[in-house]
């Protein structure tokens, strides 16, 4: 996978889903290029839902190494100005799964 501005991209540890305030998942590991890094993701539909939910003003977000979205509409910064790297996830889902997904999740109700 690559990331919205290009960066190979992998995955090597989730970390733990956080149910409480703050980042949704903490101390995940991932490597973009051949950098190691070691952190918080956080997760929306839009990327603009960062700036929706006040995360740019918040410390709390600056630990996030990895931005995990639906549609990368905006670059996301974190309090201190530094990019978050973005993975767009339309872009590796396929559709007609989705849909398939949905109505799944339908026939449940």
């Amino acid at each position: 996978m690559r990331t919205s501005t290009n960066n190979l991209i992998s995955i090597l540890e989730l970390g733990t889903h956080n149910l409480l305030t703050g980042p949704d998942f903490f101390n995940a590991k991932i490597r973009i290029n051949d950098q190691l890094c070691a952190g918080n993701v956080e997760i929306h539909i839009q990327s603009y839902d960062w700036y929706r939910h006040n995360h740019e003003k918040d410390p709390n977000y600056n630990n996030v190494i990895l931005h995990v979205v639906w549609e990368d509409d905006i670059p996301v910064l974190r309090s201190n100005g530094s990019l978050v790297p973005t993975l767009e996830l339309k872009e590796y889902i396929n559709p007609t799964l989705l849909n398939a997904y949905q109505d799944y999740l339908i026939k449940l109700k």
